[in-house]
């Protein structure tokens, strides 16, 4: 296997306040890969062309103008829990009925409210799932392995020169690394890391405030990548200015874990494409 640094020399070299969302999270992650068996050998097929997550957004980008990536998640560091107790597999059902590509996640059980199992009972719809965790081990990625997920996130923020080696390790257990920035100098560890799936997330990971990126820079820089708008959408209208900004497609969760109709805004995100199509 890829040998992958030390997670708690990983975790202190972030250079992140110690008192940010995102340093907070990884120490409690940290805590939690400490305390789980020695992380298995890999039991799956390397990954050695797209798989099934890749696949699926290409094929709908390509069909309807833009994918969509829905996104489980019950809460979040700056929120605290705004979605508790919302039940997993209607949410989904219903995220399957508006049209979404693929499911998105958490995983992160302290600020998130996550678990591997969530994403486990999520295989019966037959959507590719994105393991949507804060990977610094390889017991992460055996973890995502596990559950079945066909993809994978690792933040280039977090990993820094070492993108290309989780990114390695991932696909050695049949993982697509989706590799997500957050600006324009962490590209080079994606392109290290041959990245397919490129994210750009518009909210900063230290102070989870949103901004406004844009795809033509990322589009430069990986020609031929798919690229995904993550954050701040909080309309079926800012899904769709940001794929007709250049993004394949868009991974959404806060705003439709808030939504009473989560099948109809992802309806509406659809429709709006299907409506400017030529």
């Amino acid at each position: 296997m890829t040998r992958l640094p030390d997670p708690a020399s990983l975790v202190h070299g972030t250079g992140l306040a110690s008192r940010s969302h995102l340093q907070r999270v990884l120490v409690s992650e940290l805590a939690r890969m400490a305390e789980l068996p020695a992380a298995p050998a890999p039991r799956r097929p390397r990954l050695v062309a797209n798989g099934p997550f890749e696949t699926a957004l290409r094929r709908d980008a390509r069909a309807r103008g833009g994918a969509v990536i829905a996104e489980y998640k019950q809460a979040s560091p700056s929120l605290g829990p705004f979605a508790k107790g919302t039940p997993l597999l209607p949410q989904l059902q219903a995220y399957l009925e508006g049209g979404a590509s693929a499911f998105s996640i958490l995983a992160e059980p302290a600020h998130f409210r996550g678990s591997a199992e969530q994403l486990r009972a999520a295989a019966d719809f037959g959507v590719p799932r994105l393991y949507k965790g804060f990977v610094i081990s390889e017991a992460h990625l055996a973890e995502a392995e596990a559950a079945g997920a066909e993809a994978v996130l690792l933040i280039a923020r977090v990993l820094k020169g070492h993108t290309a080696a989780f990114a390695e390790a991932a696909r050695a257990r049949g993982l697509e690394p989706l590799v997500e920035l957050h600006d324009l100098t962490e590209v080079g560890f994606a392109q290290a890391a041959e990245a397919r799936l490129v994210g750009i997330n518009a909210r900063d990971l230290s102070t989870f405030t949103l901004g406004e990126p844009s795809a033509a820079p990322l589009r430069s820089a990986f020609p031929e990548a798919i690229l995904i708008r993550e954050s701040g959408l909080a309309t079926p209208e800012d899904a769709r200015l940001a794929l007709g900004a250049g993004f394949d497609a868009v991974l959404i969760g806060e705003a439709l874990m808030r939504s009473p109709d989560p099948r109809g805004f992802l309806s509406r995100i659809l429709a709006d494409l299907r409506a400017e199509a030529p």
